[in-house]
């Protein structure tokens, strides 16, 4: 299942799937399990559908912890573009081509750097957890 999007069917049955596995495993009984596939018919969203296959609302991943790092990087992508460009036309107009926009663009890759790996920290935090 992706984490951006609309749920389609085939979300659902992939996630009802999920639970009739869980079920037939003995991690769940029927009667959680018919309450699972009841989330998964209701489910907007690919958290809800997580929620719905995992049983605990604690293990969804937030969709804007998903989000972000995606998010930062278009960001610092469209900084850093606006700040070369700048560098470009003073310094053909100027001549001053002192290396100013590295500050943009090794900071801001470090920033989005800690973006990517804060989501991957909290990934496996959850996978511990659940593993757990």
């Amino acid at each position: 299942m992706s984490a951006a999007g609309r749920v389609t069917e085939l979300d659902r049955k992939l996630a009802a799937t999920e639970i009739e596995h869980i079920r037939s495993t003995g991690e769940c009984d029927v009667a959680e399990a018919a309450r699972r596939l009841a989330l998964v018919q209701t489910a907007t969203t690919h958290a809800a559908l997580r929620v719905a296959v995992d049983g605990r609302a604690g293990d969804a991943i937030p969709p804007a912890l998903e989000a972000a790092p995606r998010i930062a990087t278009a960001l610092w992508l469209l900084v850093s573009a606006v700040h070369v460009v700048i560098w470009l036309v003073t310094g053909v107009t100027g001549g001053d081509w002192d290396p100013w926009p590295l500050w943009v663009l090794f900071g801001g890759g470090v920033l989005v750097a800690g973006v990517w790996a804060a989501r991957e920290w909290d990934r496996r935090l959850r996978s511990v957890a659940r593993a757990g």
